[in-house]
């Protein structure tokens, strides 16, 4: 038995390494401590990036049938057009001292539009038709012939807090005679990283 965490909100202006979990097809992964197997869980998510004024809704399945997308579709507009009429009203307290956070009509209007996407493989493509060359998705294996765990260990380790100070993401594949310890992350992160790791840099 073990825990996963599970996304249904992604916001990459709170956590820009979430884009390249996304990119990477690692996002509602879930991996077995035990022995690696990995499993991805069909949960539909929300994909906010306003730098690129990017507001998406995925449906994990990309071959979902086409009665079931304009069934999605339909319904995700109407509660869309709902959610925008109430974000209009004015702040105000209900009858118990609860605050409903409203947006004023100028800031309504900058919402970006509600795009619909099936599956990750879709997601991917339109993510990178918004990002600039050098935000697009790189990454690096870092790998170990080192068959003993504590070595393994400590080599994830290792490459886990260089990841976590480069905002990059990372996915261990465990071979009989190799460990990779692969980070994802933007081609500038990934670029720079490779520059600090080569001799002499």
């Amino acid at each position: 038995m073990f825990s996963s965490s599970i996304y249904e909100y992604v916001n990459v202006a709170k956590d820009a390494g979430l884009r390249y979990t996304v990119l990477a097809g690692l996002l509602n992964v879930s991996v077995c401590p035990n022995c690696g197997l990995k499993a991805a869980i069909s949960t539909p998510f929300i994909y906010s990036d306003p730098a690129h004024n990017l507001l998406a809704y995925v449906h994990p399945r990309g071959d979902a049938p086409q009665e079931a997308r304009l069934l999605i579709l339909e319904n995700l507009r109407s509660a869309y057009e709902n959610v925008e009429a109430l974000l209009v009203a004015r702040d105000r307290a209900d009858g118990a001292g609860d605050h409903i956070a409203t947006l004023s009509p100028r800031q309504a209007q900058d919402l970006p539009p509600l795009q619909v996407v099936f599956g990750l493989d879709q997601l991917s493509e339109l993510i990178s038709g918004v990002l600039a060359p050098e935000e697009r998705l790189g990454k690096l294996a870092l790998s170990t012939q080192s068959r003993n765990d504590a070595e393994r260990g400590q080599f994830y380790s290792i490459a886990r807090k260089l990841a976590s100070e480069m905002d990059c993401s990372v996915e261990v594949e465990s071979l009989p005679d190799e460990y990779v310890v692969w980070l994802y992350g933007s081609r500038r992160q990934i670029g720079a990283l490779m520059r600090e790791l080569a001799p002499g840099g």
